[in-house]
């Protein structure tokens, strides 16, 4: 344990540089992070049939997301029981079966083995075939057409892990009032240099970065990124238990007002839809005090990012960021839209994402060569002995004045105003508690 002691000191804002580039951490993040917690695996639309699988990463370990014939969703390692050899060699498809390519073991939708060449002849029928199945993830479960996996089997129900975020994903992304969620079909995955945390903390609710990584983007005036005062914009951030954060969060109808003018130039069908989209969600939060409209981005714990919930115009961008080792990651990237919008809009939440938050896109190539370059000082002695400042606003945290001013009341979490970095200092408290810091 002596690798992470003094690793951070959250009271001051200050984390070691060590966590983001040590090998030893790393194995000890995959036993104690990505073994234990919730996992994001995929879209539910994405095996939408009996058969329908991909696969994906818990960690680093390979899984097949598969819905079996009866129709429920299942999760295995993998690696045949045999030998160890992948018995899925595909990112997606369709099968009731799957046939393991070194000795033809066959494995059908709900793990079992039943398939065993030459089994007379070369074990004399006395295989327990019932004890060879492919090792299941014995907890997986879909929230709002989101399937999340979890390797402990004591684990909270994910309920109660997703906690305080899963109001605001009832109240401004899930929208099954208007027939759920899909994604677009396909996904986009990228590589990038640069630790998982990174990622993770650039999302949970660094505000901050935009006006100067993407300051071409934002086309914003000096006024505007020089002393704004907090709250300007009505954006403000929110830290989420046990470890999740949200930011970019509106309680006005701006991006409403804006989105029916849009829709006005792309005829009735649209207007209808945009109309009743918001009557449904003022009907939806009729009893909140505060009314949570949006918000531009986001990261569930550990490594789901979520951004582009602001506008019925853009699609939900789900990146998650795959772990592959302490200094690289991949990006794996969905776009989910509203099942019940006019074609038109899930073409334009498409080409819209793609330009925006993407390997290629305007966002995603910044954040990209940031976390490339901020890898580079993680790994040498000297650097290492220097801590990253995360003390944005550590003296106001869980009572920052203007929470009244921007319609903040009966929201769950801690509020912040949109320059902070509460929400990243929450977020590495609980990876400390979960890595077994004493801070």
């Amino acid at each position: 344990m002596h690798v992470l002691n003094r690793t951070m000191e959250l009271g001051e804002g200050l984390v070691s540089r060590r966590i983001y580039s040590d090998e030893s951490i790393y194995r000890l993040e995959l036993e104690r992070i990505f073994h234990r917690c919730w996992l994001f695996l995929c879209p539910e639309s994405m095996i939408a049939r009996p058969g329908d699988y991909m696969t994906t990463y818990m960690g680093e370990d390979q899984v097949v997301v598969w819905r079996d014939q009866n129709g429920k969703i299942r999760a295995f390692l993998n690696s045949c029981p045999h030998r160890g050899n992948m018995v899925c060699l595909y990112d997606m498809g369709r099968a009731s079966s799957m046939v393991c390519s070194y000795h033809g073991w066959t494995f059908n939708s709900e793990g079992k083995l039943v398939g065993v060449p030459f089994y007379n002849e070369a074990y004399l029928g006395q295989l327990d075939r019932s004890q060879w199945g492919l090792v299941e993830v014995p907890k997986v479960h879909s929230y709002g057409g989101l399937v999340f996996g979890c390797w402990d089997a004591d684990a909270v129900s994910l309920d109660e892990y997703l906690g305080e975020l899963r109001w605001y994903l009832d109240r401004t992304l899930l929208a099954e009032d208007m027939g759920g969620i899909e994604a677009i079909p396909g996904m986009l995955k990228y590589a990038m240099v640069g630790n998982w945390k990174g990622f993770a903390d650039n999302n949970v609710g660094d505000h901050y970065h935009g006006y100067t990584t993407h300051g071409y983007a934002f086309r914003k005036r000096d006024s505007d990124l020089v002393d704004a005062p907090q709250g300007k914009s009505g954006y403000f951030e929110i830290a989420l238990s046990p470890g999740h954060g949200l930011g970019g969060i509106y309680t006005d109808t701006s991006q409403y007002e804006s989105d029916l003018k849009r829709a006005q130039e792309l005829g009735s069908e649209v207007v209808d839809w945009v109309t009743e989209r918001f009557r449904r969600m003022q009907e939806r939060m009729k009893d909140d005090l505060s009314k949570t409209y949006g918000y531009s981005h986001g990261n569930c714990f550990p490594n789901l990012a979520l951004t582009g919930a602001s506008s019925a115009f853009t699609g939900r961008n789900f990146m998650l960021c795959q772990p592959k080792g302490p200094l690289n990651s991949e990006i794996w990237q969905w776009w989910l839209v509203e099942k019940a919008a006019p074609r038109v809009v899930k073409e334009i939440a498409a080409i819209s994402s793609l330009r925006g938050q993407a390997g290629a896109g305007l966002f995603g190539m910044d954040d990209s060569e940031n976390h490339e370059r901020l890898t580079e000082m993680t790994q040498t002695p000297f650097a290492q002995s220097l801590p990253f400042h995360y003390g944005m606003s550590v003296e106001h945290d869980g009572n920052w004045p203007g929470q009244g001013e921007w319609r903040t009341e009966g929201l769950p979490g801690v509020v912040g105003p949109r320059f902070s970095e509460s929400n990243q200092r929450r977020f590495y408290a609980h990876w400390a508690k979960l890595m077994g810091v004493d801070d």
